[in-house]
């Protein structure tokens, strides 16, 4: 298996556009698929700069409903006429996302019970949902396990065993006009198959890693090869911060430890410091994600 990152908040040469947002391009057999779009056409002028070549993709996956991983839909989707577009039901629902995120963090703990879930102190980060009208006959609509290929699986229903990412109490979807806490629904994961052993990619782990391990442990009873994807360990998308506490990180850092996961390669929404917490616990087996990146599993 083949996975490019076509786009990330991050880069290692200048030939490449980094932006705020995840997609990663994966050759698993003879199948070609796009997970998220990142924020906007980036992702594309990387894969010309790779020699990845979009009218050849097979699957178009979208992990859940923000911008920064669907923001490039239409893009793909007018170059490329055959792939399935498979994403969830509820994901071009209302999502929000709260000024407070990006406030100090003594501010934002007085100024936070007042501004949460305030229409005047939120932006939407939705999908356009022009693209319901305009790709809608090529777009499969899922909120159950789906399989669409031999060996490729689409999972929904996310246990809870673990807490959710702390970050999302800034993350709002609209219901009836009005402001509430996302519960992610809409938030999937892909599995892929290779061999005797399980690859797991994720966006941004809204409901937790740890959670999502746990669930692809109960859909099939085999040992785990790598997590690639975000984490959602930050609060602010453009600052170093973490949401949470030390404890929190190393917490989730011992847990995927003990999970014995050979290689995990995580960025976008994890940050840094984030990142710094979980290497200390799981060493090699932890990498960054970053735009141009190759890897072969």
């Amino acid at each position: 298996m083949k996975i490019t990152v076509l786009i990330e908040n991050t880069k290692k040469e200048d030939k490449f556009i980094e932006e705020f947002g995840l997609s990663f391009y994966i050759e698993a057999g003879d199948k070609k698929i796009l997970m998220d779009t990142g924020s906007s056409d980036n992702f594309l002028k990387n894969a010309e700069i790779m020699g990845i070549n979009p009218e050849y993709i097979d699957y178009a996956i979208i992990s859940h409903g923000h911008y920064d991983h669907g923001g490039g839909i239409s893009d793909v989707m007018n170059i490329n006429n055959k792939a399935r577009l498979y994403i969830h039901k509820k994901a071009f629902g209302d999502y929000y996302g709260n000024i407070g995120a990006k406030l100090p963090f003594i501010v934002n703990s007085f100024t936070f019970p007042f501004i949460n879930k305030s229409k005047k102190f939120s932006k939407y980060i939705g999908l356009d949902k022009k693209i319901l009208k305009k790709y809608g006959r090529r777009i499969e609509f899922i909120e159950k396990f789906t399989q669409i290929d031999d060996n490729i699986f689409i999972l929904t229903d996310i246990c809870k065993k673990y807490p959710l990412a702390a970050g999302n109490k800034f993350l709002l979807v609209k219901k009836d006009n009005e402001l509430e806490q996302d519960d992610f629904i809409h938030e999937i994961m892909l599995v892929i198959k290779e061999k005797d052993r399980l690859v797991l990619f994720s966006g941004c782990c809204h409901n937790g890693i740890l959670n999502m391990i746990e669930t692809v442990k109960k859909f099939k009873n085999e040992s785990i090869k790598a997590v690639i994807g975000g984490f959602h360990l930050k609060i602010n998308p453009y600052k170093n911060d973490i949401a949470g506490d030390v404890k929190d990180i190393e917490f989730i850092g011992e847990g995927l430890l003990k999970e014995n996961i050979s290689e995990i390669y995580t960025g976008h929404c994890t940050g840094d410091k984030a990142y710094e917490i979980l290497s200390q616990i799981l060493k090699g087996r932890i990498k960054k994600l970053y735009t141009g990146r190759v890897i072969e599993l």
